[in-house]
């Protein structure tokens, strides 16, 4: 079994997804790369909206729910965007830190997208305390199965470098929603009223451990 597909068995949605598939809404046209098996994807359809799948898992497209278009192959290959539309939405949910040249691709998205467009990025956040205090207490960067430490990942963002990546290739960042994780001094801080909300708010590369940013065309 596909280790996305194990994930989603045990825990089912994770808040990042269901924030994707409220944003999103109904009778949208969604481009969903990287779907895996498709547990959101259900959900798009379950909203009434047509859906494009760019999914390079062989196993993971057997599995997939009947949409309007399926591609099995990666997002990176050559020929993919000549058969893409105009998209209300393109969500990549914890995808671009497994591609090769994330920077060339999100160019292409924008060449494709029109005014309208809405790029949705979510991925793990490697700056989070959790990860800054394992380094700092244990030295530990080992790579595991999934996670903020998944031995796919080729590449590692930050709540403050994603925006300036996107960009760089004509993306302009609008909303950004995190899962929070734990923060220095939790104990402490969150007995005091309003503070470790604050806390959170201010310091969101802290404290995100994982984070989707909504991003628009430049104009």
């Amino acid at each position: 079994m596909i280790v996305y597909e194990k994930i989603f068995k045990k825990y089912g949605l994770s808040s990042t997804q269901q924030e994707i598939i409220k944003t999103v809404g109904s009778g949208k046209l969604i481009l969903e790369i990287g779907s895996s098996t498709g547990y959101m994807t259900r959900a798009f359809l379950e909203n009434n909206c047509v859906v494009d799948v760019v999914e390079s898992d062989k196993e993971a497209v057997s599995k997939l729910p009947k949409i309007h278009q399926i591609f099995n192959t990666s997002i990176e290959d050559e020929n993919i965007f000549t058969k893409l539309n105009k998209y209300d939405f393109i969500i990549m949910a914890d995808v671009l830190e497994h591609l090769v040249n994330p920077d060339q691709t999100l160019k292409k998205l924008f060449n494709i997208s029109s005014a309208k467009t809405k790029l949705i990025i979510s991925l793990p956040n490697i700056a989070c305390w959790a990860m800054r205090k394992q380094l700092f207490f244990k030295g530990d960067f080992e790579y595991q199965e999934s996670g903020l430490l998944d031995k796919t990942h080729l590449h590692f963002y930050t709540v403050n470098t994603l925006p300036k990546i996107l960009f760089n290739n004509g993306w302009e960042t609008g909303r950004i929603r995190g899962t929070i994780t734990r923060l220095p001094l939790e104990g402490l801080t969150g007995r005091i009223p309003f503070v470790y909300p604050w806390l959170v708010k201010r310091f969101k590369n802290l404290a995100y451990y994982h984070f989707l940013i909504i991003a628009s065309k430049k104009q």
